[in-house]
């Protein structure tokens, strides 16, 4: 693989990278302090400290992996640890999500947002940002490249 199409693989992985860390950085914070959730009247207040918590951990997370996508000089290893911030990201809600049952939660309330073409919306927009990020990172790692 030449350079060239190496570093437009890289650079576009990249892109992809970014997109899904958005999803995951940016979106909850507009969705979740409103009514739904942060400022919803049947919250307890411990609840609402949880939920405030958690989004400005993953909008954190999702800030340092930005930092580490596009900080100058292309590094395998920080492409590597900006993917591993969104997996742990995604995939915790992949595990809340699937422990619903367990927990007595549920994936949205009514009059939440609604469903997409019949499932939850939380359940397409974070699978999507998911296959996302892994496309991208995909895309940054060459195996032609002699850096692990």
């Amino acid at each position: 693989m030449s350079v060239k199409t190496s570093s437009n693989r890289s650079r576009i992985g990249r892109i992809l990278m970014t997109v899904a860390t958005l999803v995951y950085g940016v979106i909850p914070p507009i969705v979740d302090l409103t009514e739904t959730h942060v400022f919803h009247p049947d919250w307890t207040p411990h609840s609402r400290m949880h939920m405030v918590w958690l989004l400005v951990t993953n909008s954190s997370l999702a800030a340092i992996a930005l930092y580490l996508l596009w900080r100058s000089g292309i590094d395998r290893a920080r492409v590597r640890m900006a993917g591993i911030l969104g997996l742990c990201v995604y995939g915790g809600f992949m595990i809340s999500a699937a422990t619903v049952p367990f927990y007595g939660g549920a994936l949205s309330d009514g009059g939440g947002v609604p469903p997409v073409f019949g499932v939850d919306a939380n359940i397409v927009t974070f699978t999507l940002g998911l296959l996302v990020l892994l496309l991208g990172w995909r895309l940054t790692h060459d195996r032609s490249e002699s850096n692990p």
